[in-house]
């Protein structure tokens, strides 16, 4: 393991975060806070972790030697794990340090929700947080969806940090996502650019429906980014408003589509993006979840037209099932069917290569089809059946390696469960804070549900939600390798 090239890119990473540092710091003076004799004020605490991250990542950069030419795989994830740890370090600092996060813990945990786009939340007031601090949540979900080191592939190109092994290790389903242009620098310059393309839009069709110009921009960064932050503790039901919740329900769908395919809409290859295996599955699926949901709110709830019972069905499925974890509905006081509906969609999620978390449709098809091969060698022991996807042979070490994700999703799952269950956290809660932080959504079932928070989660168990958050973002993988003796070795 090459640590000096590994901390050196990191270096580059903290300066590049410095410099996003100024924004939220510029926030601070168009909505100036009354000051807080017992904490920083937002401005000196986005003053601090600017210049403490740009500092420690000049130190970095300028004192160890690069040997970024000589990057191996080893190294690629070494970068992308240590880079979000510490990111998410300096980015907790102007929650911590203002006093809306006392705890570090807390902090910490805001800002790892934030970066990993998950949307849980420990805040019990939002409305009542600085409007930079506010603005800063949403800002990190927004660089979290297409992740930080993306956006250095595309600006740093010159600096010999764009390599496949950090494209991969970094963006969901990574490895299964198609380079649109011979260089990955190029590529990631699409990504980015069809990324800015889709929040703009937003923007411009949240203001045109009378939203405040800084909550559009604040939930489009969260939409776009299906990470679910919002500036009001009740969420998009603070609007009440249908034509809101279309827009942002239509922006959700497609942050849950994989990018590849915005490209191919762009370019006008409308047949690639119809013919697509995981699209058709992820629209099929969408639509079938919100008929039954529909037919299950409107039966459950005399009070409930028809159309009042698709609203609310359709918003709430859209956003779990990109992962969004927006809410204009309490679906803890849902049919209990339709709440373990719910809690299946949270672990399917969107499409490969989109900013949805979770597990992903594409592994699901693949899984689907292993069963299938199976149960034909049943009936043709002798028989050799290939899985295909699309028409295309799948690589026998890609079947592999969704079958090992899904036993160390599953492993996870079942021991944040065990461990939240030992710290005095009701099993309902457990189970679907374990779901919602490893497969990155946010809000859950129970106390964790979308009428609560995080926030009497013991600390310990902040700790473990923590640590959940990020697997889920890097796919576990990229963590989990820090751990084997033969990743060290030279």
């Amino acid at each position: 393991m090459n640590l000096k090239a590994v901390f050196n890119v990191v270096g580059i990473l903290l300066i590049l975060l410095a410099g996003i540092l100024l924004v939220p710091l510029a926030v601070c003076f168009l909505y100036p806070q009354v000051p807080d004799p017992d904490h920083w004020s937002p401005r000196d605490a986005f003053t601090l972790a600017t210049g403490f991250s740009g500092a420690v990542g000049w130190i970095l950069w300028k004192v160890l030697p690069s040997g970024i030419e000589k990057l191996r795989d080893r190294e690629g994830f070494a970068i992308v794990a240590f880079s979000w740890i510490a990111i998410t370090f300096f980015g907790a600092l102007p929650f911590y340090l203002t006093g809306v996060c006392p705890e570090f813990v807390d902090a910490y945990f805001e800002s790892m929700s934030g970066f990993t786009t998950t949307g849980a939340s420990i805040l019990t007031d939002i409305d009542g947080v600085p409007r930079s601090l506010l603005f800063w949540r949403n800002l990190m979900q927004w660089l979290g969806g297409m992740g930080i080191i993306m956006l250095s592939l595309a600006i740093f190109p010159a600096l010999g940090i764009g390599s496949f092994h950090l494209f991969k290790a970094e963006i969901p389903g990574g490895a299964t996502v198609e380079r649109m242009q011979p260089r990955l620098a190029e590529t990631a310059k699409v990504l980015w650019t069809t990324y800015v393309a889709l929040t703009l839009l937003e923007i411009v069709l949240l203001r045109f429906g009378g939203m405040d110009f800084f909550d559009a921009i604040c939930h489009s960064f969260s939409t776009v980014a299906t990470g679910g932050f919002s500036t009001h503790q009740a969420s998009i039901g603070y609007f009440n408003s249908a034509y809101f919740e279309t827009v942002i329900m239509i922006f959700m769908f497609l942050g849950g589509v994989n990018f590849a395919l915005h490209y191919h809409i762009i370019h006008g290859n409308f047949l690639v993006v119809t013919q697509n295996p995981e699209f058709r599955f992820y629209v099929s699926m969408v639509v079938f979840c919100i008929v039954l949901t529909t037919w299950g709110l409107w039966d459950h709830s005399s009070s409930d037209s028809l159309g009042e019972a698709l609203r609310r069905s359709a918003f709430n499925v859209v956003s779990i099932n990109s992962t969004t974890g927006f809410a204009t509905d309490d679906f803890n006081l849902w049919p209990d069917y339709l709440r373990i509906l719910i809690v299946g969609i949270m672990m399917v999620g969107g499409c490969s290569g989109s900013t949805s978390g979770s597990f992903k449709v594409i592994r699901v098809i693949i899984l689907g089809k292993v069963v299938i091969r199976e149960l034909q060698k049943l009936v043709h022991p002798r028989a050799v059946i290939r899985i295909k996807v699309g028409k295309k042979p799948l690589d026998p070490d890609h079947i592999m390696n969704v079958m090992a994700l899904t036993a160390l999703f599953s492993g996870l799952t079942a021991l944040g469960v065990l461990l939240l269950a030992l710290l005095g956290v009701d099993l309902t809660s457990s189970f679907t804070a374990s779901i919602a932080a490893l497969f990155n959504i946010g809000p859950g079932l129970g106390q964790v549900g979308p009428a609560g928070n995080y926030s009497a989660i013991p600390t310990i168990g902040k700790w473990i939600l923590i640590v959940w958050m990020l697997l889920g973002r890097l796919e576990i993988f990229a963590i989990m390798l820090l751990f084997l003796p033969m990743t060290w070795k030279k």
